[in-house]
């Protein structure tokens, strides 16, 4: 057990990285990209970033799911890798079919990686709304207000 908890707290550092990694290089993107205090380019910059942010924390999503696919294989649990990456996403996202069960032995790793994922989800949804709230800043700077909902 000792041995589990070892190897997937050293995944979730590992995760914890990749999702940290991903994040600052995003927002330090969008700072000086559209960020700027500068009139609003418009609806579709907007998009353009929100898009992005959100295509690359999924990326980074299925780089740390994969992570956990790869130790699963390694570990012997799976004789496929799209059988281990399969079972690896269900844990990651939470979901938790069940259709697929790991050994007892190496049971606990499914449950890190699920709250793996809670954390790592968690973390991207205040990034994106992080992203959102200074495009909603910008556009209030833009049209000279000082508050979203009074016209």
């Amino acid at each position: 057990m000792l041995s589990n908890l070892l190897l997937g707290s050293t995944a979730l550092i590992i995760n914890l990285g990749i999702q940290v990694y991903a994040i600052v290089v995003l927002l330090g993107y969008f700072g000086r990209r559209v960020g700027t205090g500068k009139a609003a380019d418009g609806l579709g910059q907007d998009m353009y970033a929100l898009s992005l942010v959100i295509l690359v924390l999924f990326l980074g999503h299925m780089l740390q799911a994969s992570t956990w696919a790869m130790i699963f294989f390694w570990l012997g649990e799976f004789s496929d890798k799209h059988t281990a990456l399969y079972h690896s996403l269900v844990n990651f996202t939470s979901l938790g079919y069940g259709d697929i069960v790991m050994s007892e032995r190496h049971r606990l790793l499914g449950a890190m990686e699920a709250a793996n994922g809670v954390l790592m989800f968690g973390l991207s949804a205040g990034s994106i709304l992080s992203v959102m709230n200074r495009m909603f800043a910008r556009q209030l700077q833009a049209r000279g207000k000082t508050e979203f909902f009074n016209d």
